[in-house]
């Protein structure tokens, strides 16, 4: 749980890097199947770049997110450019010295060891019949009525 807690704004930084990093924020058209078309080819770009991002950080041997996305966008076409055999490992080789591979500011939490688990005992019964009907019919002050009535 505290580890889902501390991601809970990975969706919110997704969003940002789908509008912002790729230049994709706007829409080309007002054509349903274009948008959609648009749409599909953003997510497989943002899908690429975090693949990319990744690779540079297994290269760079940090975690992923310690990799800049808005500088991989801007500068690794200038690495493919300039013939390096490996682009990649170029890229993660320089990031410490010009600011790609940094430290991330992201909050790593510290999780207390869990001790070991056990199953619920076997008589405990883990399904309980609903007592909700009856209920809404007494709190009413309303007699049930019989089918014959």
């Amino acid at each position: 749980m505290a580890r889902l807690y501390a991601r809970r704004w990975d969706i919110e930084l997704a969003f940002k890097t789908v509008k912002a990093d790729p230049k994709l924020h706007l829409l080309w058209s007002s054509k349903p199947a274009v948008v959609l078309h648009q749409i599909w080819a953003v997510l497989a770009i943002a899908q690429l770049l975090q693949a990319l991002r990744v690779l540079v950080a297994a290269a760079a041997r940090v975690d992923p997110f310690d990799v800049s996305l808005p500088l991989l966008v801007r500068y690794l076409p200038m690495y493919a450019a300039r013939g390096h055999p490996d682009p990649l490992a170029a890229f993660a080789a320089d990031g410490a010295r010009l600011g790609f591979v940094r430290p991330s500011r992201r909050i790593r939490p510290v999780l207390p060891a869990v001790p070991h688990l056990r199953p619920p005992p076997s008589p405990l019964p883990l399904v309980r019949t609903p007592r909700y009907a009856r209920r809404t019919c007494e709190r009413r002050g309303q007699a049930r009525a019989s089918p014959a009535n």
